[in-house]
């Protein structure tokens, strides 16, 4: 796969092939029509959040790229985009495009194999490449169940921190059966993680009884050290637990 539409992938949520039918015209109410509006045809979707995987054969409304030449009715490109706006319609906003002939390839094969989307093996390769560079910047990569959860009690910034956007601190008791990196034991380990669900914190892995996973660990610095050598913060720091062979996997 061409370096250029990995690039595009990882920027852009929603990709499809299409057709230009109109310019200056939108399909979407409330979305600002100028020369740069184009009305597209959906011959094939590329990738999408589940929402929009089935729009082949309806018309989206595209506000076309400042930096590239707008094509003309009746040019077929692949087009990248994001930011959605949904309604009676589907509007989105231009990111990038390529020509059909370049992604053909990876249309090809997901109609040979059983992936759902042609470019399902690419999201997946993009998914790995971003896990080992998440794992290389954790001090610990563990596996391990979930064997005791308890709210942090008393010290600085404790969990029964009541003030605005309070991270809540819990502990979670992880009963750590591999350790594919860092200096841990296998064994029962604590781990901090904020269980608010304010909006500074609500994608923190928020750990429950008897979950297995593979956990990301970071070193827990200054008072909160106290409570525990490693804390959960960012929403990848839990992967399920099948997630290993991949990690090992793409480290090779």
């Amino acid at each position: 796969m061409p370096e250029d539409v990995r690039d595009l992938v990882r920027k852009a949520p929603l990709s499809f092939v299409g057709t230009v039918t109109r310019l200056g015209d939108a399909r979407v109410t409330d979305v600002p029509v100028d020369d740069r509006t184009a009305v597209v045809q959906v011959s094939a979707v590329l990738h999408a959040p589940d929402a929009f995987k089935n729009l082949a054969g309806s018309e989206v409304t595209v506000q076309l790229s400042q930096d590239l030449a707008p094509p003309a009715v009746g040019d077929a490109a692949a087009f990248f985009t994001s930011g959605t706006v949904y309604g009676q319609g589907l509007a989105v906003q231009e990111v990038g495009r390529l020509a059909p002939d370049v992604v053909q390839p990876a249309i090809s094969r997901a109609a040979r194999t059983a992936d759902a989307m042609p470019f399902s093996t690419l999201e997946r390769d993009i998914e790995d490449e971003d896990m080992v560079a998440h794992a290389d910047a954790a001090d610990a990569v563990v596996t391990g169940v979930v064997v005791g959860l308890e709210r942090a009690a008393g010290g600085p910034e404790g969990g029964r921190d009541f003030s605005e956007h309070a991270p809540n601190w819990w502990l979670a008791q992880i009963d750590v059966a591999h350790v594919e990196q860092g200096q841990v034991a296998p064994g029962r380990i604590t781990v901090l993680y904020p269980n608010s669900r304010d909006s500074h914190w609500y994608r923190a892995p928020k750990p429950q009884p008897s979950q297995q996973g593979m956990w990301f660990l970071h070193a827990t610095e200054g008072s909160l050290a106290q409570w525990a050598p490693f804390q959960l913060l960012h929403p990848d720091d839990y992967q399920p637990v099948q997630k290993l062979e991949a990690l090992q996997a793409a480290r090779r």
